[in-house]
């Protein structure tokens, strides 16, 4: 089949299958997803296994046999003339809804071209069309020469935890396109680091602390309780403040974002700290590590715990915090940090314990993953350059970014497609993904599409070692 052909039949089955898919992105948007307790069957807990089955419902609907590994994946495929394959990945899971939301985060809302719900960005949106392009090639009639694996991860918000045990069983693909990230074609990832500062067991001025909900969100909103000593702080932009029971309530406001897009975000927790030492709201014993807080959040570079630095591939590091916690008098600060190849994991983990114990306070590694990066010259960099450019006309170039996407989990992959498409003109009701009221547009589905069916045509014309490198 010619490419104009390809390309037209693809835009009249979006037409054909416009309804369903909308309203198969609503069936998994509805649930929520975010990860939960264990449970037999259930690895990452209720909702991501409740959406699991409703896509391999999907995909038994669309007449294709649906497989599972123990929870953690789903896949399907369309056969190719040769078992090795190429795949397409995106995920069920999602961050939980955070606050600021003037939409249902867990009831699709449709408005115009606009779905509007948390996943239908990142990445229940993009993963839809992924099976629909399967169910494309199949009624196309396209002879493929590899085989076409769709697959459905479970834990990609959370750790990626469910990939291992997922190619413990199963082949690697030739080469994956994972559908998390923003077009062209996402070459490279930063390293992934995440720890906590620990400060030792306060018994001062401030009784609770706690923002955030998950590691890779920028809280917008952070709340502290301190003794109020009879009088109440000068106001300030951003921060509340209210008498409660004989304590002073603080509520900083600041402006969600994805943990690897620090600029787009405000982070409450760094206006909350920062107001509790300008107005003397903290005791000698508990400045120290509210000092250590102030120079971890003085900016999302790093600079104020001396771990800033870039390289030319991957560009700066960044260093935010996404949740905040007082227990027992015991305050746990999470890091996370996207880091270039200008540094390592446990370089990272050194400095860092370094400034914790100059503030006599503790450094707790949870874990790291390091970079990757496929030069654009590599013939599958070209191929998906190519096919983005001729289906939109852009000439672009590849880009490497600090989010973390299940392409660093597979020997030969890229993030490839049109989730977190920040750089797109929204309206004023439609947020970014990770951030309240997320949303994607149809017709950016509808081009991610269009790409995908051309990248993937064009793919079963390379050699295998080419696809694998």
């Amino acid at each position: 089949m010619k490419e104009t052909e390809l390309l037209q039949k693809a835009r009249e089955f979006l037409r054909k299958n416009r309804e369903a898919i909308v309203a198969d992105i609503g069936a998994l948007v509805d649930i929520p997803s975010v990860q939960g307790s264990p449970a037999p069957g259930a690895p990452f807990g209720e909702g991501p296994r409740r959406a699991l089955d409703r896509a391999l419902e999907i995909a038994a609907r669309m007449g294709f046999e649906p497989h599972e590994h123990e929870g953690c994946m789903g896949w399907f495929d369309l056969p190719g003339e040769r078992e090795a394959h190429i795949a397409t990945i995106a995920h069920l899971d999602v961050v939980p809804a955070g606050e600021g939301w003037t939409f249902d985060p867990f009831r699709m809302e449709r408005r115009g071209d606009w779905l509007i719900g948390r996943g239908t960005d990142d990445d229940k949106g993009p993963l839809v069309y992924c099976m629909y392009l399967a169910k494309f090639f199949r009624e196309s009639g396209i002879k493929l020469r590899y085989t076409l694996r769709t697959l459905m991860g479970c834990n990609e918000e959370t750790g990626m935890g469910d990939v291992g045990p997922y190619l413990a069983a199963q082949s690697q693909p030739l080469f994956c396109l994972s559908s998390d990230a923003l077009f062209p074609v996402c070459n490279g990832e930063k390293g992934l680091f995440q720890g906590e500062f620990v400060s030792p067991k306060l018994e001062g001025n401030v009784v609770d602390i706690r923002a955030g909900e998950s590691s890779n969100m920028i809280p917008e909103r952070a709340v502290c309780l301190v003794r109020s000593r009879g009088r109440l702080p000068s106001g300030r932009e951003g921060i509340e403040t209210a008498a409660e029971d004989g304590l002073l309530r603080i509520t900083a406001h600041g402006v969600g974002a994805h943990s690897a897009m620090p600029e787009r975000g405000k982070n409450a927790i760094g206006l909350l700290v920062d107001f509790l030492l300008a107005e003397g709201l903290t005791d000698e014993g508990e400045r120290p590590f509210f000092e250590l807080l102030h120079r971890l959040h003085l900016s999302p570079y790093g600079q104020g715990l001396g771990v800033d630095c870039k390289d030319d591939a991957l560009g700066a590091l960044t260093c935010v915090c996404g949740v905040i916690r007082m227990r027992d008098g015991v305050i746990r600060q999470n890091i996370n940090i996207r880091y270039p190849a200008a540094v390592t994991g446990p370089g990272l983990a050194e400095r860092l314990e370094a400034a914790a114990g100059a503030a006599g306070s503790a450094f707790s590694l949870i874990d790291y993953s390091e970079p990757f990066f496929i030069p654009e010259e590599d013939p599958v960099i070209r191929l998906l350059l190519d096919a983005h450019r001729e289906v939109t006309g852009s000439a672009a170039p590849a880009y490497a970014w600090g989010g973390g996407t299940y392409a660093r989990c597979f020997r030969r992959a890229v993030s490839f497609g049109p989730g977190l498409a920040g750089e797109e003109i929204k309206p004023d009701f439609v947020g970014d993904c990770h951030g309240p009221d997320e949303g994607t547009s149809l017709p950016t589905l509808d081009e991610s599409f269009l790409v995908y069916a051309l990248a993937i045509l064009r793919m079963q014309g390379l050699e295998p070692e080419e696809l694998g490198g």
